[in-house]
């Protein structure tokens, strides 16, 4: 057999131990990975500040395209700004994961305009009553007394947002022919801020919620509201006006000399997400050896998600998919992205994460902060989950076990097409880290067992050369086999005996020195799903 080595040519001459995961071949205690965890987004970039009520939102001090570690969430504000992209994913993998290995790097705005909603109130206030907003899977109730003008409405709507410092976007009130409009702006440009969501009620003393609506809509005590300047989708408010798409390739660049293992893409288009999952593939190349995943999340429809999917298509991609999510984006693939490195401790024992076991099982992990969609008839059925799955999509479903938050159901690559056609060889995510991780292993391990070594033939009778520092190709396939052999006791990957065939290894005929392998890896799959009937048999 002469083995290819994908991307190696027969003409290096650098030594090293060279690892290529080659994924979709196969058929369908672990020692602790430290996974660096990095987040890309935007920071704010110029500093906000305003009146009514007064607004100070400083610009984030790190510069642009620049990776920096990230210890906490207040860390990622200093750097990137309260409300960044960057600061509200780092809370959301923190809230996951708080001892979380995580780094940040800011993406240059595209330059456009910011993203914004408007409140419209008016009359006074004839009788006590709440104003209620959900904002990124907050609740804020902002309480209105009886003789309260729409000003003061407006003033206490604002202050209440604006004092919950984290959110993307601020709030400030102005005058216009008697009234009192409350505007609601995303804190970054772009088209991204046209994703963010919030939603406003009137609730009566009695308990009685009311939308407020792009129609004039009554709180019953006295005052009307009214929604302008985005778009509705059910009862919640969507944002509009943002423009000029921002590009990721120069912060991926600067990503280039180091591992991520995993990245977290605050970019919802395909164009960033393309660019994401380019980078990966070249950073886990043969020669590169900085093997890495991406994240990324989609709010969107289930065509225009599928699609998005389809066309990323890559096994190092995951696109998690919540429909009309009260949270960003970005949010999401951050918290999935830390669930899948931990696991979560809320369905009532714990679930252990990548860092812990590269093969853990990750159907069911609970997301510690998203709220499912405000509707249920946004929540997807049972069908559009199957569909989903098989398009490439990480979807998000109700948990049973923390009513009213999403669970993972299983964590997919959005792989599902080989040459056009469908195919699920590398369906689980949970597949490529196992791959990733036997080749590490390899890599750091053979490098170490056969330093200075020099190689010989293999002998006839399989006997091991007698010259010290000398091995052979038989004897380096003996001590790789009796390494699958041990992740294989791990519980990590199976069948090492029945696969031990397809175990190659040999001397190059081209390059003097070099032995080339072919490593068969077959991960241990999920248990998933449990079938059976309950058969009533006649009583005798």
């Amino acid at each position: 057999m002469t083995i290819t080595i994908p991307g190696l040519a027969t003409s290096t001459k650098t030594p090293g131990v060279y690892m290529n995961v080659i994924l979709g071949g196969a058929p369908a205690s672990p020692g602790t990975q430290a996974i660096k965890i990095m987040l890309m987004g935007n920071k704010i970039g110029t500093a906000v500040s305003g009146s009514a009520p007064t607004i100070a939102l400083p610009a984030g001090t790190i510069a642009v395209a620049t990776p920096i570690a990230l210890s906490s969430s207040d860390d990622a504000a200093t750097y990137f700004g309260l409300g960044s992209e960057v600061h509200i994913m780092s809370r959301a993998v923190f809230a996951q994961y708080p001892n979380a290995t995580v780094y940040g790097i800011a993406v240059a705005e595209g330059g456009g305009a910011y993203a914004s909603v408007v409140c419209t109130f008016a009359t006074t206030a004839s009788a006590s009553y709440t104003i209620r907003v959900r904002a990124c899977g907050e609740v804020i109730d902002v309480p209105v007394a009886t003789s309260d003008t729409a000003t003061t409405i407006a003033t206490n709507v604002c202050a209440a947002v604006n004092a919950v410092t984290w959110l993307p976007y601020y709030a400030q009130w102005s005058s216009s022919v008697g009234d009192r409009l409350v505007t609601f702006t995303a804190k970054c440009n772009g088209p991204r801020g046209n994703e963010l969501t919030v939603l406003l009620s009137f609730v009566s003393s009695s308990g009685t919620e009311t939308p407020i609506t792009t129609s004039s809509t009554s709180s019953g005590a006295g005052t009307t509201g009214i929604m302008s300047g985005g778009t509705v989708s059910g009862n919640i408010y969507v944002f509009s006006g943002g423009t000029t798409q921002d590009s990721f390739t120069n912060a991926l660049s600067a990503m280039t000399p180091v591992r991520y293992n995993r990245i977290v893409g605050a970019c919802t288009d395909a164009t960033n997400i393309g660019r994401i999952s380019t980078h990966i593939s070249s950073q886990s190349s043969v020669t590169s050896q900085k093997r890495e995943q991406g994240i990324c999340a989609t709010l969107a429809s289930s065509g225009t998600a599928t699609t998005l999917a389809t066309g990323v298509n890559a096994a190092r991609m995951q696109i998690a998919w919540h429909y009309n999510s009260l949270v960003p984006a970005c949010m999401i693939a951050a918290q999935v992205c830390a669930a899948r490195v931990i696991g979560d401790s809320f369905a009532g024992g714990f679930l252990p994460g990548e860092a812990s076991d590269p093969d853990a099982n990750l159907s069911g992990i609970q997301l510690a902060t998203i709220p499912m969609q405000n509707s249920v008839d946004d929540q997807p059925t049972q069908t559009e989950i199957e569909s989903a799955l098989n398009n490439g999509l990480t979807v998000l479903g109700a948990s049973t076990a923390r009513p009213g938050y999403a669970v993972m159901p299983l964590s997919i690559t959005s792989l599902s097409l080989i040459n056009g056609l469908q195919n699920y060889a590398v369906l689980f995510t949970g597949y490529v880290t196992v791959c990733d991780y036997v080749a590490d292993g390899e890599q750091s391990a053979l490098g170490v067992r056969y330093a200075g070594f020099k190689l010989g033939s293999n002998d006839a009778n399989g006997e091991p050369p007698k010259a010290p520092l000398v091995t052979t190709p038989q004897q380096i396939r003996a001590s790789v086999l009796l390494d699958l052999k041990g992740y294989e006791s791990q519980g990590i990957i199976r069948d090492v005996d029945a696969n031990a065939s397809l175990l190659v290894v040999e001397a190059s005929g081209v390059t003097p020195g070099r032995v080339d392998m072919d490593i068969p890896v077959e991960p241990t799959p999920w248990l998933t799903i449990l079938a059976g009937n309950v058969r009533q048999i006649p009583s005798v």
